[in-house]
C-alpha cells in the first residue's frame, strides 16, 4: 500500500479532507464513474489488494480457514489477520457491504465461484476423491440453507 508522509497534518484538516473524499466517492452514480474514479485514485497494487481484502472478509465470515484463504487468494497470513482483526474489533463496514452484496445475484454468483475454487483447492491438497465429493456435498447443503434464508 501507499506510504504516508512523516509530516503530520492537522487532525481537523485530515478529517475534512477525508469527508470530502467520501463525498466525491458517493457522487459517483454509475459503475463506469466508479471505475474511472478508482482508476485515478488507486495504484495498480491497491486495485488488486482492496478487492482481495473484501474477499478475505467474506470467506472469514463464511468460516473458511486462513490456510485455504491464503492458498486460493495468494495473500499472506498477515493480511488475513488484519482483516480478521478488523472484523472482530468492529468490522461493521465489511459486514454491511457484504450483506448488501450477497443480496445481489451477480455478485453472489462471483463469490460462490470463489468458494468453489477454495473447495477444489482444498480437495486437491487433501487427496482422495471422496474428500472432494464430501466437500461438494457440504457446499450444496450450505447453498440450499442460504437460499432458504433469503
Amino acid at each position: 500500500m501507499s506510504q504516508i508522509s512523516r509530516r503530520q497534518l492537522n487532525s481537523r484538516v485530515q478529517e475534512r479532507i477525508y469527508e470530502i473524499f467520501v463525498d466525491v466517492v458517493r457522487e459517483a452514480n454509475t459503475s463506469s464513474e466508479v471505475h474511472t474514479l478508482l482508476e485515478d485514485f488507486l495504484t495498480p497494487t491497491e486495485r488488486v489488494m482492496l478487492p482481495k481484502r473484501l474477499c478475505i472478509a467474506y470467506l472469514l465470515l463464511k468460516k473458511y480457514n486462513q490456510r485455504a484463504i491464503s492458498s486460493y487468494l495468494k495473500v499472506s497470513f498477515t493480511t488475513i489477520n488484519r482483516v480478521s482483526t478488523a472484523l472482530t474489533t468492529g468490522g461493521q463496514g465489511y459486514t454491511l457491504m457484504l450483506t448488501r452484496l450477497q443480496k445481489r445475484e451477480k455478485i453472489d454468483a462471483i463469490l460462490k465461484q470463489i468458494e468453489e475454487g477454495i473447495v477444489s483447492t482444498l480437495a486437491s491438497i487433501g487427496g482422495p476423491t471422496h474428500v472432494w465429493k464430501g466437500l461438494q456435498s457440504i457446499q450444496r447443503k450450505k447453498t440450499y440453507k442460504e437460499i432458504k434464508t433469503f
